[in-house]
């Protein structure tokens, strides 16, 4: 069998011999739906010529988008059969059916295009066909005709097939059913058996045989009798035509005899043919009272072809039908495009799908594109919000600094003021200490004096470097030189040796070794208190002479160099990155002396 190819448009073409029927349908969830119906006479367009109606049914086609096209092609050019084999391979059931074709033909098979479909069988040992054919000749002479040559013709078929196929779509439970069809040359005649197409034909007696019947019988000429029969009941009432009830009378007789013949030839017949619903279909039907007459007359259950929202109007039922199979949305589909053309079409149809592949590729470049340029410009954006972010960052920290700077400055203003009230307190608490440790020993002070006075008097500068001595012995050598000396201009300074503290002389009224232990005892008990960084004798090259000599004792008189610990105002704030447990190093006592709290839990002397 050969199934037409699937599209998602197409424009079926009935042609008549007074009529073109045009139907647009889409595909659209397994049903057909009718985007356009349009209907031509020829008589009156005046396409009397081949030309013409082929230059009109361009414009047509143009106008419609020049959607795929499937033809519907006249009963009368086929023949249709039911045909039953006994089971056998599909391969050896197509060299059958071809045989059988060649018969019924009497033509050799190149020149003839056959399709079939399976249908129900009522014997299970046998099954049937439903076999159409028709003569490529007689195709090729339609579409020139309608000069579709050189269209894209996706399908074509018999105007019964069509039928079928429409009708089926308008009532899918329906089983059994007689199928008429009047057209302007010939009426169409179907049988359903279980939903399946098994006989069909047609005679020549169409709605022009009626309209020359009354012509006759009026005497006038056939497009007044087309006119009069459209606008008045000719059958029974005041408008009657003698002569025109018999030949309807004959028109349907000629039906129930094709009906009764097909029934009586089969060995097991259906039903009786007066239970068999009658549907009667066709823009000839619309003739006032011609449906009332024979359901009056004609022993047959007649029903009017089924009309409704999503259905074709009437006329357009065989149109519809064969948009339908075109669509692939038939049961029972049968297609006789010529293989060459069916060749051309599925090239046709790959060339499509290669434009549609391209489509999508391409599409799916630019999708790809666009994300990707989308996703750069995401980045570049959230650069450039980081970029603020930091630019903002650097602002701050410029405006911080700039604060800071501004801090300091009111800072180093005040800060001599609270490095002299520091010095006045470490003095307070040195004379507090000194007091201390003359309990119970027998020794006095003669002397007290800061550095900076002690060491500038008189003009006193350093020549030599002055000599090392240890904590626990009165002399021993010149003072090592510090870090911390170079930082603050002590001891290790070639201007002058004064550093923050002071310096304390005392007598001692013991000999050398008891003196010598007493003067270590004090230097012990100085340096645990964290107020000095540094408690040793002075060297005599740095002495002077300031004491009154009668509290002197010759050789007994020592002078100690107390140096304050570093505390937050003696020196600079931007200098105080410069710790001096870094300065002076090692896991010894720091340099730098921890100001006791002050009432409100702040430290004491801490810069704001």
């Amino acid at each position: 069998m050969l199934k037409p190819d699937p599209v998602r448009r197409v424009l079926a073409v009935d042609a008549g011999s007074r009529r073109l029927k045009l139907m647009l349908v889409k595909g659209s969830f397994g049903r057909g739906e009718i985007l356009r119906e349009e209907s031509v006479d020829l008589q009156e367009e005046g396409l009397v010529n081949t030309e013409e109606l082929k230059s009109h049914l361009h414009d047509l086609l143009e106008d419609c988008g020049r959607p795929p096209i499937a033809l519907t092609l006249s009963q009368h050019l086929s023949t249709s059969h039911l045909i039953e084999l006994p089971h056998t391979p599909e391969n050896e059931v197509r060299r059958l059916i071809g045989d059988e074709i060649i018969r019924l033909s009497g033509v050799s098979d190149s020149a003839i295009v056959h399709d079939f479909v399976q249908v129900k069988s009522p014997a299970a040992a046998r099954q049937q066909f439903w076999v159409t054919l028709c003569k490529e000749r007689d195709i090729e002479e339609r579409v020139q005709q309608l000069g579709l040559a050189a269209d894209d013709l996706c399908d074509v078929t018999t105007a019964a097939n069509a039928l079928v196929a429409a009708y089926r779509a308008a009532e899918p439970q329906a089983t059994d059913a007689l199928l008429v069809h009047l057209g302007a040359q010939n009426t169409l005649l179907v049988v359903l058996d279980g939903g399946h197409a098994v006989f069909a034909t047609s005679f020549t007696v169409g709605s022009d045989s009626f309209s020359r019947a009354v012509a006759k019988a009026r005497n006038c000429s056939f497009e007044e009798a087309e006119s009069f029969k459209r606008r008045h009941n000719v059958l029974t009432g005041s408008q009657a035509l003698p002569g025109f009830a018999e030949f309807v009378d004959g028109w349907v007789a000629e039906i129930k005899r094709q009906f009764s013949d097909w029934f009586t030839s089969r060995s097991r017949p259906l039903v009786d043919i007066s239970t068999v619903p009658v549907i009667v279909g066709g823009a000839a039907f619309d003739q006032p009272g011609l449906l009332e007459y024979l359901n009056q007359r004609v022993a047959l259950s007649l029903r009017p072809w089924p009309v409704r929202p999503g259905l074709p109007a009437p006329g357009f039922e065989i149109a519809y039908g064969t948009a339908l199979q075109a669509l692939n949305l038939s049961d029972q589909p049968v297609s006789l495009l010529p293989v060459a053309r069916r060749a051309a079409w599925k090239r046709r149809l790959t060339t499509r799908k290669i434009e549609l592949a391209n489509v999508a590729l391409i599409t799916l470049c630019f999708l790809a594109l666009g994300l990707g340029v989308w996703q750069k410009l995401s980045l570049l954006e959230r650069k450039r919000e980081l970029l603020t972010k930091v630019q903002a960052g650097a602002d701050a920290m410029q405006a911080n600094q700039s604060l800071t700077a501004t801090l300091l400055l009111d800072y180093e203003q005040l800060r001599p003021m609270f490095e002299c009230q520091q010095n006045t307190v470490d003095a307070l608490a040195t004379l507090a200490l000194l007091q201390e440790s003359r309990s119970n020993r027998t020794f006095w002070y003669v002397l007290l004096a800061d550095q900076q006075s002690y060491f500038t008097t008189g003009g006193f500068t350093v020549t030599n470097r002055p000599g090392r001595t240890n904590g626990s012995i009165p002399f021993i050598g010149p003072l090592p030189p510090t870090e911390h000396d170079s930082l603050t201009g002590g001891i290790g300074s070639e201007f002058s040796p004064a550093k923050p503290g002071l310096i304390a002389e005392l007598c001692v009224p013991e000999d050398v070794e008891g003196a010598r232990r007493v003067l270590s005892q004090v230097v012990n008990d100085l340096k645990q208190s964290p107020l000095f960084t540094k408690v040793d004798l002075l060297s005599d090259d740095l002495r002077r002479d300031y004491a009154d000599p009668k509290v002197v004792l010759p050789g007994r008189h020592f002078a100690l160099a107390l140096d304050f610990a570093a505390a937050d105002f003696h020196q600079p704030q931007v200098s105080r990155r410069f710790r001096q447990s870094d300065a002076f190093g090692g896991p010894g006592r720091s340099g730098r002396r921890t100001l006791p709290a002050s009432p409100d839990g702040s430290e004491s002397g801490k810069t704001p």
